[in-house]
């Protein structure tokens, strides 16, 4: 009978042939993990660049004098990590016209707390509550609603934007002949105020559109007269540079002046 041989410590070139695929497995395991956080990091240092933005920013709102309700931010966030340096210039320098537009708007208005200025990612937004513009229910303009809009127009035809006028009303139901809902009413003021600049100061229509909001973009919960008065408003909207592609016809180009034809 023949006997068996006992192999000891068999495998041979085999199993050494199948330790090496595993080996290589591994290490494209390992490559990978390496490539993976080699991305966290560059996105994690694209991130640390917008803070900068911003910080500098905030320290430039904060120097300004006597704009308690002015909030500067530098608006970063749709532009590709390697346009952040001229967006970021690009936002700093319209920064600087938005704060020279506040300054000259109040030189001429004689009141300025009849009004409010917000520097954000749109642009500027000077805000009027329709207080000071309209009597409630009405998109009739008061007379002394002139000074105010007129107060705005220097700079409005200096710079040139595209301007946005945005009408909003509080909660309140309305309902009349004229004015079917606040829709109707929001949208009723916003063209009140956007045929002044026309007919009156010859603002360029291609630069202006209006909108009308009504009840469902309020700033404060309409649980309050007070806070239903404040959420009554106009916003006239200088447009940022990039934010003019909304508009039909507008030039796209960042950083591009919008000049009249």
């Amino acid at each position: 009978m023949a006997r068996r041989r006992l192999v000891v410590g068999g495998g041979g070139a085999h199993d050494g042939a199948g330790m090496m695929r595993w080996l290589l497995t591994y290490s494209d395991l390992i490559t990978l993990l390496m490539v993976f956080f080699v991305v966290l990091y560059a996105m994690s240092k694209a991130d640390v660049e917008k803070f900068n933005a911003l910080r500098n920013s905030l320290a430039m709102a904060l120097q300004s004098n006597g704009a308690g309700t002015n909030v500067v931010l530098d608006h970063q966030g749709t532009s590709a990590v390697g346009d952040q340096g001229a967006q970021g210039s690009s936002s700093a320098k319209e920064n600087e016209d938005f704060q020279a537009m506040i300054s000259r708007i109040k030189a001429q208005v004689k009141d300025p707390n009849q009004m409010a200025f917000i520097v954000d990612e749109r642009g500027l937004t000077i805000r009027f509550l329709d207080s000071s513009l309209f009597d409630l229910g009405s998109a009739k303009l008061r007379p002394d609603a002139y000074p105010l809009l007129d107060s705005v127009v220097d700079s409005l035809k200096r710079d040139q934007r595209y301007v946005r006028v945005e009408g909003h009303t509080d909660n309140l139901p309305i309902s009349t002949y004229e004015f079917p809902s606040n829709w109707e009413l929001s949208a009723a003021r916003s063209i009140a105020v956007t045929r002044y600049l026309i007919e009156r100061h010859q603002l360029d229509p291609r630069h202006l559109s209006s909108l009308g909001y009504g009840e469902y973009r309020p700033l404060y919960a309409n649980d309050s007269e007070i806070n239903r008065a404040k959420n009554r408003r106009v916003d006239v909207v200088v447009l940022r540079s990039e934010r003019v592609g909304g508009e039909i016809g507008a030039n796209t180009s960042p950083g591009a002046a919008i000049k009249s034809q």
